[in-house]
């Protein structure tokens, strides 16, 4: 009985950190999700622009096309 006694709060103490490394983790995933969606939606605003940017320049050197 004296060990349960000692382990038992040593078992809580691990399941706390582990629930909140699982939270911080979280957020960070979150964070890294949204970095994501944002960097992707610059991306496909930047290939719209060069593909513009490309016709663009077909129209001024007949020598691209």
């Amino acid at each position: 009985m004296t060990d349960e006694a000692i382990t038992q709060p040593t078992i809580q103490t691990l399941l706390e950190r582990m629930d909140q490394m699982e939270e911080r983790l979280t957020v960070r995933l979150d964070r890294i999700d949204s970095m994501v969606h944002t960097t992707r939606g610059e991306m496909l605003a930047m290939r719209a622009d060069f593909s513009e940017l490309r016709g663009q320049l077909k129209e001024l050197i007949p020598a691209l096309k």
